[in-house]
């Protein structure tokens, strides 16, 4: 057994998921050994045994299994995008937004923040982004609820579920087929998208000059 574990190999030998150390890290009843690079948390293995022996008296006292009839409520932060103040100004924004609300209430979920950007999908500089990758880094959902895949990011979206994924944290695409999937399709859209973006910053550097 190594002397230091990931927070997933801790979370196997203390019965819980990763969600939940994050949870006791953040309410201080448990915290990791140190953090690595990239702030990943580092556990010492004796120091799991030792706070697994101290608590078997109460851990069913704190964390007590869910009842069947009132499963905890998954919380969800929902993120709209549009590209353009045009579209913002013609409804196209309010109407994305207010379609995964109530996506969110069918589904039953705790809708805890909504997190918008008006901007390209290429741009990676988007302040609701940013915000959401904090929120979803600090453990502060147990899902990100988008309308489909462009809305997030143009590019980069797999690896930003894998991030999300290592979190504890699922991205759920309510239209995940609201457009044609093909090879062919995702090439035509994704040099639209470049050329779309590219065309905006000289129309913007022309209003200025």
């Amino acid at each position: 057994m190594p002397p230091f574990l990931t927070i997933s190999e801790a979370a196997r030998l203390l019965g819980v998921c990763p969600k939940t150390l994050r949870r006791w890290d953040a309410t201080e009843l448990f915290k990791p050994t140190f953090r690595a690079a990239g702030q990943h948390r580092q556990y010492d293995y004796h120091q799991i045994k030792a706070f697994t022996n101290a608590n078997k008296p109460s851990s069913a006292a704190r964390s007590p299994p869910p009842s069947p009839q009132h499963p905890p409520r998954q919380r969800a932060i929902v993120y709209g995008r549009v590209s353009s103040s045009l579209q913002k100004n013609r409804g196209d924004l309010d109407r994305q937004l207010a379609e995964l609300h109530q996506y969110c209430h069918h589904q039953n979920y705790q809708l805890i923040k909504t997190l918008q950007d008006v901007g390209s999908g290429l741009n990676d500089n988007r302040k609701g982004l940013h915000q959401l990758i904090q929120a979803v880094s600090r453990g502060a959902c147990d899902m990100v609820v988008i309308a489909y895949p462009g809305r997030l990011a143009r590019f980069g979206i797999n690896v930003l579920k894998t991030c999300f994924a290592e979190w504890g944290v699922t991205l759920r695409i309510v239209n995940p087929k609201l457009y044609d999937t093909s090879k062919e399709s995702a090439l035509i859209s994704d040099i639209t998208a470049i050329l779309y973006s590219y065309m905006g910053k000289l129309y913007r550097l022309r209003r200025r000059s």
